[in-house]
Protein backbone atom coordinates (compact mmCIF):
# COMPACT_ATOMS: atom_id res chain seq x y z
CA UNK A 1 0.00 0.00 0.00
CA UNK A 2 1.51 3.50 -1.11
CA UNK A 3 1.67 6.39 1.22
CA UNK A 4 -1.43 8.09 -0.49
CA UNK A 5 -3.60 4.78 0.06
CA UNK A 6 -2.91 4.42 3.51
CA UNK A 7 -3.14 8.05 4.62
CA UNK A 8 -6.94 7.75 2.52
CA UNK A 9 -7.53 5.09 4.26
CA UNK A 10 -6.54 6.50 7.77
CA UNK A 11 -8.04 9.43 7.08
CA UNK A 12 -11.46 8.10 6.40
CA UNK A 13 -10.93 5.48 9.68
CA UNK A 14 -10.96 8.93 11.48
CA UNK A 15 -13.29 10.33 10.12
CA UNK A 16 -15.62 7.59 11.16
CA UNK A 17 -14.39 7.48 14.58
CA UNK A 18 -15.55 10.98 15.07
CA UNK A 19 -19.03 10.46 13.30
CA UNK A 20 -19.48 7.64 15.34
CA UNK A 21 -19.07 10.14 18.38
CA UNK A 22 -22.22 11.99 17.52
CA UNK A 23 -24.28 9.11 16.22
CA UNK A 24 -25.27 5.35 15.83
CA UNK A 25 -23.22 3.25 13.34
CA UNK A 26 -26.00 2.66 11.78
CA UNK A 27 -26.70 5.97 10.54
CA UNK A 28 -23.57 6.99 9.33
CA UNK A 29 -23.31 7.13 5.31
CA UNK A 30 -20.71 6.89 3.16
CA UNK A 31 -21.68 10.35 2.02
CA UNK A 32 -20.94 11.71 5.58
CA UNK A 33 -17.49 10.20 5.50
CA UNK A 34 -16.49 11.25 2.23
CA UNK A 35 -17.66 14.80 2.82
CA UNK A 36 -15.56 14.79 6.05
CA UNK A 37 -12.91 13.44 4.00
CA UNK A 38 -13.65 15.94 1.48
CA UNK A 39 -12.97 13.20 -0.88
CA UNK A 40 -15.41 11.42 -3.46
CA UNK A 41 -17.57 8.29 -3.31
CA UNK A 42 -15.34 6.71 -5.83
CA UNK A 43 -12.30 6.78 -3.74
CA UNK A 44 -14.35 5.79 -0.67
CA UNK A 45 -15.48 2.15 -2.93
CA UNK A 46 -11.86 2.03 -3.96
CA UNK A 47 -10.63 1.43 -0.64
CA UNK A 48 -13.77 -0.56 1.23
CA UNK A 49 -17.12 -2.01 -0.08
CA UNK A 50 -19.16 -0.97 2.65
CA UNK A 51 -19.30 1.32 5.76
CA UNK A 52 -18.33 -2.14 7.65
CA UNK A 53 -16.08 -2.94 5.38
CA UNK A 54 -14.13 0.55 6.88
CA UNK A 55 -15.50 -0.08 10.40
CA UNK A 56 -13.20 -3.29 10.11
CA UNK A 57 -9.91 -1.46 9.14
CA UNK A 58 -10.45 1.50 11.58
CA UNK A 59 -10.96 -0.92 14.69
CA UNK A 60 -8.25 -3.17 13.25
CA UNK A 61 -5.58 -0.28 12.89
CA UNK A 62 -6.82 1.20 16.57
CA UNK A 63 -6.44 -2.57 18.01
CA UNK A 64 -2.91 -2.70 16.52
CA UNK A 65 -1.91 1.27 18.05
CA UNK A 66 -2.70 -0.17 21.80
CA UNK A 67 -0.61 -3.34 21.26
CA UNK A 68 2.28 -1.85 19.72
CA UNK A 69 2.05 0.55 22.53
CA UNK A 70 2.09 -2.30 25.19
CA UNK A 71 4.69 -3.89 22.84
CA UNK A 72 7.16 -0.89 23.04
CA UNK A 73 6.64 -0.74 27.03
CA UNK A 74 7.22 -4.74 26.76
CA UNK A 75 4.36 -5.17 29.25
CA UNK A 76 3.51 -8.39 30.83
CA UNK A 77 0.07 -9.66 30.51
CA UNK A 78 -1.57 -7.94 33.62
CA UNK A 79 0.42 -4.42 32.14
CA UNK A 80 -1.24 -5.33 28.74
CA UNK A 81 -4.61 -5.65 29.35
CA UNK A 82 -4.40 -2.13 31.63
CA UNK A 83 -3.76 -1.14 28.40
CA UNK A 84 -6.56 -2.31 26.64
CA UNK A 85 -9.07 -1.26 29.41
CA UNK A 86 -7.75 2.51 29.36
CA UNK A 87 -8.41 2.50 25.70
CA UNK A 88 -11.61 0.57 25.75
CA UNK A 89 -12.90 3.30 28.74
CA UNK A 90 -11.47 6.43 26.93
CA UNK A 91 -12.96 5.07 23.19
CA UNK A 92 -16.03 3.02 24.59
CA UNK A 93 -18.65 4.55 21.50
CA UNK A 94 -15.81 3.18 18.44
CA UNK A 95 -15.84 -0.58 20.63
CA UNK A 96 -19.14 -0.61 21.33
CA UNK A 97 -19.89 -0.13 17.57
CA UNK A 98 -17.60 -2.73 16.43
CA UNK A 99 -19.32 -5.10 19.03
CA UNK A 100 -22.79 -4.37 18.08
CA UNK A 101 -21.76 -4.38 13.96
CA UNK A 102 -18.74 -6.37 13.70
CA UNK A 103 -19.84 -9.26 16.43
CA UNK A 104 -17.71 -11.29 18.57
CA UNK A 105 -16.24 -13.57 15.92
CA UNK A 106 -15.06 -10.83 13.65
CA UNK A 107 -13.72 -8.95 17.07
CA UNK A 108 -12.03 -11.87 17.97
CA UNK A 109 -10.19 -12.13 14.21
CA UNK A 110 -9.10 -8.27 14.99
CA UNK A 111 -7.84 -9.52 18.24
CA UNK A 112 -6.22 -12.62 17.67
CA UNK A 113 -2.71 -11.66 16.17
CA UNK A 114 -1.64 -9.73 18.73
CA UNK A 115 -2.63 -11.52 21.96
CA UNK A 116 -1.69 -14.88 20.33
CA UNK A 117 1.93 -13.29 19.89
CA UNK A 118 1.66 -11.60 23.39
CA UNK A 119 1.26 -15.29 24.91
CA UNK A 120 3.77 -16.65 23.45
CA UNK A 121 5.95 -14.36 24.32
CA UNK A 122 4.79 -15.04 27.94
CA UNK A 123 4.92 -18.69 27.47
CA UNK A 124 8.58 -18.36 26.35
CA UNK A 125 9.77 -15.89 28.78
CA UNK A 126 8.55 -18.44 31.53
CA UNK A 127 10.54 -21.26 30.03
CA UNK A 128 13.30 -18.93 30.18
CA UNK A 129 13.21 -18.10 33.36
CA UNK A 130 12.58 -21.62 34.79
CA UNK A 131 15.54 -22.91 31.71
CA UNK A 132 12.85 -25.18 29.71
CA UNK A 133 12.33 -25.01 26.28
CA UNK A 134 8.53 -26.06 25.67
CA UNK A 135 7.65 -27.86 22.25
CA UNK A 136 6.41 -25.50 19.63
CA UNK A 137 2.84 -27.71 19.78
CA UNK A 138 2.53 -26.69 23.27
CA UNK A 139 3.44 -23.21 22.93
CA UNK A 140 0.66 -23.02 19.89
CA UNK A 141 -1.86 -25.44 21.63
CA UNK A 142 -1.56 -22.65 24.65
CA UNK A 143 -0.85 -19.51 22.79
CA UNK A 144 -4.18 -20.15 21.23
CA UNK A 145 -5.90 -21.09 24.48
CA UNK A 146 -5.37 -18.12 26.01
CA UNK A 147 -5.69 -16.23 23.04
CA UNK A 148 -9.17 -17.06 23.02
CA UNK A 149 -9.53 -15.99 26.83
CA UNK A 150 -8.28 -12.93 26.62
CA UNK A 151 -10.51 -11.71 23.69
CA UNK A 152 -13.28 -13.47 25.56
CA UNK A 153 -12.00 -10.89 28.28
CA UNK A 154 -11.49 -7.92 26.70
CA UNK A 155 -14.91 -8.85 24.60
CA UNK A 156 -17.11 -9.15 27.88
CA UNK A 157 -15.75 -5.92 29.37
CA UNK A 158 -17.14 -3.74 26.26
CA UNK A 159 -19.82 -5.57 26.23
CA UNK A 160 -20.98 -4.78 30.11
CA UNK A 161 -18.75 -1.47 30.17
CA UNK A 162 -19.75 0.36 33.32
CA UNK A 163 -21.35 -3.06 35.00
CA UNK A 164 -18.20 -4.02 36.67
CA UNK A 165 -15.96 -1.88 38.55
CA UNK A 166 -12.52 -1.52 36.22
CA UNK A 167 -10.35 -2.24 39.29
CA UNK A 168 -12.23 -5.03 40.23
CA UNK A 169 -12.30 -6.62 37.20
CA UNK A 170 -8.28 -6.03 37.03
CA UNK A 171 -8.33 -8.09 39.83
CA UNK A 172 -10.41 -10.91 38.94
CA UNK A 173 -8.53 -11.12 35.31
CA UNK A 174 -5.01 -10.69 36.92
CA UNK A 175 -5.72 -13.70 39.57
CA UNK A 176 -7.40 -16.12 37.08
CA UNK A 177 -4.77 -15.29 34.04
CA UNK A 178 -1.79 -15.71 36.40
CA UNK A 179 -3.00 -18.48 38.59
CA UNK A 180 -3.81 -20.69 35.22
CA UNK A 181 -1.14 -19.96 33.01
CA UNK A 182 1.37 -20.36 35.62
CA UNK A 183 0.05 -23.56 36.71
CA UNK A 184 -0.08 -25.05 32.88
CA UNK A 185 3.53 -24.02 32.40
CA UNK A 186 4.29 -25.75 35.34
CA UNK A 187 2.15 -29.06 34.72
CA UNK A 188 4.11 -28.70 31.31
CA UNK A 189 7.49 -28.87 32.65
CA UNK A 190 6.60 -31.88 34.60
CA UNK A 191 5.07 -34.08 32.10
CA UNK A 192 8.19 -32.62 29.60
CA UNK A 193 5.60 -30.60 26.68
Amino acid sequence: MNDNTSETKLMMAQALKKLIKDRPFSKVTVQDIVSECNINRNTFYYHFESNYDLLYFAYAQEVKKVADSFQKANASIPQAMDFVLDYIDQNIPLCQCAYDSLGETQLKTIFEKDLYEMVRATIEYFGDENSVKFTEDFKTYIGFSYTELLSSQIIWYIKHNGEMDKEIFKKYFQTFFTATLKSVMEEAIKKGF
